[in-house]
């Protein structure tokens, strides 16, 4: 298996551990929640809008991993049968980074303007993975 295909099964796979880790940590904030305030599982057993502000943004960050990752996933599939490229590669490692950033922004001081700036950048790099992914098969 070639370097570059290697570095983008890296990427898919940090990635699906990032959001295990994400679900984890959203699950253990809701917990801690009933536990520490008045709610009860009746409270929020049909609307977790109940939750403090620090839980919903852990459930929201926990929501988008399961959003924008699924064109990693798909593309890292694709590439399995095509090939992959050091383009493809720096785009899925790119995409990576841009996913904990966002995340560290989202779950901290949620400024939106910061939080849209890197999700555009994410964005971006997909964007670069699927036209080096669409040159590859090209190639073939």
């Amino acid at each position: 298996m070639e370097i570059q295909l290697k570095i983008i099964l890296v990427a898919v796979f940090v990635q699906v551990f990032f959001t295990l880790w994400t679900i984890l940590s959203m699950g253990l904030g809701r917990v801690r929640a009933v536990k520490t305030t008045d709610l009860t599982m009746k409270d929020v057993a049909l609307d977790s809008k109940v939750y403090p502000d620090d839980v919903l943004k852990l459930g929201n960050n926990m929501q988008n991993q399961f959003e924008t990752p699924i064109l990693l996933y798909t593309g890292a599939a694709i590439a399995l049968s095509v090939g992959a490229n050091w383009v493809m590669a720096g785009a899925a490692l790119a995409y990576l980074v841009t996913r904990f950033w966002h995340r560290w922004i989202h779950v901290r001081h949620n400024n939106v303007g910061q939080r849209f700036m890197v999700f555009v950048y994410g964005i971006a790099a997909l964007s670069v993975f699927w036209l080096a992914l669409g040159w590859q098969f090209l190639l073939l």
